[in-house]
């Protein structure tokens, strides 16, 4: 049996009085675009490594060298653009549905759902489960053409001819339908969803610190929030570091067509009969080293956007009301007038 403490911790309301769902999203967009713009290069790094063939032990920062050498500084930071849209989105969009649904979910069930640290975890549990397959459809067109960018070689020839990168914005999207159909903008739309299922485990984690932990729940430190999102990103990153690789492999464009690439669970097994345990783990190290500063960082903006947006709707909405009682007031003054109108002088 829960004792009062943690009954009390674990009843507390999905959002924080005066609190909207659009708050989270708006905030989750800030705070993710932030932490993307910053440690971009790690991100571009990882997906490389992510291609390397069986037997290659480069090292990450060998690699980034040879990418400097190479293509250049600007090499670095090719996809740029839509790695910010997709992350900032995919962020903001998956804080929004797992409010909202964390909200329905407590609605729906009532004096069903008690107050046991147990059953508040199956509920965020389910709600991030249900926001995972939302965003992880919605962000999956902008992850292939984040991959294509990341992997563009410009020295591959294609039909006797070098390969041409992708045009920026919707052309890109033109070209990769006109070639492959519409089906490639989805390639790797499975292991997107189960990956958006880290930010499940994550997130879920996070909550219970949140609930559990945090001494201020509306307005924490940032030293608490830090050491609860770098602890749950790095138990989820380690778990789920296989599928990373898998959707790596199959928006890869040289791998379109081929039948140790035909699905998920076929790609899985090729990486595993080829390049073993290594395969299934590559880019990890740099993976870690991206995802817990950025992640930190996001959370940390994300608090604190969040709390910016609920302390400016709450000053606006008290302003208004001020003015709403106001207005009241000064009508039913002059009711006791000769005339219902205002009168000037």
């Amino acid at each position: 049996m829960p004792s009062a403490s943690s009954s009390s911790r674990s009843s507390l309301p999905v959002l924080a009085k005066g609190e909207q769902p659009w708050m989270h999203g708006a905030a989750g967009v800030l705070g993710g675009s932030a932490a993307m713009m910053l440690f971009y290069p790690l991100d571009f790094l990882r997906t490389r490594m992510h291609t390397l063939h069986q037997g290659s032990r480069t090292m990450p920062l060998r690699s980034a060298g040879e990418i400097v050498r190479q293509e250049g500084l600007r090499g670095m930071y090719k996809g740029i653009g839509v790695s910010v849209v997709s992350h900032s989105l995919g962020w903001g969009l998956y804080l929004l549905t797992f409010r909202s649904a964390q909200q329905h979910v407590t609605e729906l069930l009532g004096d069903r759902l008690s107050n046991s640290v147990l059953e508040a975890s199956g509920r965020d549990f389910l709600s991030a489960c249900i926001a995972a397959t939302i965003t992880g459809t919605v962000i999956t067109p902008l992850h292939v053409l984040k991959t294509r960018r990341q992997l563009f070689d410009g020295q591959r020839m294609v039909n006797g001819k070098p390969a041409q990168p992708l045009p920026s914005g919707l052309g890109g999207v033109r070209a990769i339908v006109q070639r492959e159909g519409w089906t490639a903008m989805f390639r790797g739309l499975g292991p997107q969803i189960v990956l958006t299922s880290n930010t499940t485990i994550q997130v879920t984690i996070y909550e219970w610190f949140r609930r559990n932990c945090f001494t201020n729940h509306e307005d924490p430190s940032p030293l608490q929030v830090a050491l609860a999102s770098a602890f749950s990103k790095a138990v989820a990153c380690c778990v789920f570091n296989p599928l990373e690789v898998v959707r790596t492999r199959l928006q890869d464009q040289r791998n379109h067509g081929s039948r140790e690439y035909a699905s998920m669970w076929v790609g899985l097994q090729t990486i595993w009969r080829s390049e073993g345990l290594l395969g299934m783990y590559r880019g990890l190290p740099v993976n870690v080293a991206r995802v817990i500063p950025s992640t930190v960082m996001a959370f940390v903006l994300y608090e604190k956007c969040l709390w910016a947006i609920r302390t400016t709707s709450q000053v606006a909405r008290s302003s208004l009301q001020g003015t709403s009682c106001s207005n009241t007031g000064g009508v039913a003054d002059n009711n006791g007038g000769t005339s219902a109108e205002p009168q000037f002088q």
